[in-house]
């Protein structure tokens, strides 16, 4: 089955707003076909990473990618849209500002 839709969610040490928004945007996606969530921790200091590894478990559709170091969002977004395997990206920021309630108008479109 091809993945119809990649989200890409770059993180900074937001190991609190991990597990809400996985939530969101899957009840937002989970309709619209085959989706991938990527999570793109850029170098957090926190326990961002591990509570993305652990999230992966639980959530199927949840790849985790990492740099090392912290090299800004606009480079954790650029990781994340070329490792998408999806047919359509759509990009949100880790803290929730942007509402993943959006997602299923902007991928009919």
């Amino acid at each position: 089955m091809s993945i119809q839709l990649s989200v890409v969610v770059p993180v900074h040490n937001e190991n609190e707003n991990l597990r809400p928004l996985i939530e969101e945007i899957v009840a937002a996606v989970s309709g619209l076909g085959a989706y991938e969530i990527i999570y793109v921790d850029d170098g957090s200091s926190d326990d961002t990473l591990a509570r993305l590894q652990a999230l992966s478990a639980e959530f199927s559709v949840l790849r985790v990618l990492r740099h090392v170091k912290c090299c800004g969002q606009s480079t954790a977004v650029r990781t994340g849209v070329i490792a998408a395997r999806g047919a359509v990206i759509a990009t949100l920021d880790g803290d929730g500002q942007n509402d993943p309630a959006n997602i299923p108008a902007m991928f009919k479109a």
